[in-house]
């Protein structure tokens, strides 16, 4: 899961530490206040039930002969594309006011956020990432950064194409649709009572 589907997934006095999970390794020890901690904990959780999940498997072998382990990566940002576009079927309010709740809410924590999510929140923000995803060249650019990042320098951009192709595009959005019931139900029982309050009540497709 990548940006948008983690802060979807969060209660929210959790976003903080679910947006917060990917930046931050190793034990928490006493480095968060707890409901932060506790946010990077769920993120955590939500990751590993990500995995492990046969949808998501099936998902990430579309793109695995071409990208190898780097499927992985590509498969968390197309979840967000997915989502971004399909938003209305998940959720009870619009992309727009969720993207500026959780905005305001995030830019209220930012003495509480780790160094790298800190030096990356303005730009996240300010050049509306999380809205953006639903375009093709967003996931584009998102894909072109995480690769300048690691250090093999994979084209990782490249697999966009796999989004131009009508047949290809169907069974992954088929394979994310298939998925994110599990996922909302699974985060719903780490907090039944606060946790997706936005969140529609969705089957299995």
């Amino acid at each position: 899961m990548n940006y948008l589907a983690h802060l979807f997934l969060a209660p929210p006095d959790r976003l903080l530490g679910n947006l917060a999970g990917d930046f931050v390794k190793g034990p928490l020890g006493n480095r968060f206040p707890p409901a932060v901690a506790e946010g990077i904990r769920q993120h955590r959780r939500i990751d590993a039930f990500t995995d492990a999940h046969p949808e998501v498997g099936a998902f990430r072998r579309v793109l695995t002969e071409e990208y190898g382990h780097y499927a992985r990566v590509i498969a968390d940002v197309f979840f967000d594309h997915f989502l971004a576009l399909s938003f209305a079927d998940w959720s009870n309010e619009p992309l727009e006011t969720f993207i500026a709740r959780a905005t305001n809410a995030l830019d209220r924590q930012v003495d509480q956020m780790p160094p790298r999510l800190l030096a990356i929140w303005p730009h996240m923000r300010d050049g509306k990432w999380l809205l953006s995803y639903r375009e093709l060249e967003a996931i584009r650019r998102a894909l072109f950064g995480i690769s300048r990042r690691l250090t093999r320098k994979p084209d990782l951009a490249s697999a966009v194409r796999y989004l131009e192709r009508d047949g290809t595009r169907a069974e992954l959005e088929q394979r994310f649709r298939a998925f994110m019931p599990d996922v909302i139900a699974f985060s719903a029982i780490e907090d039944a009572d606060s946790v997706l309050q936005n969140v529609r009540d969705v089957e299995r497709p």
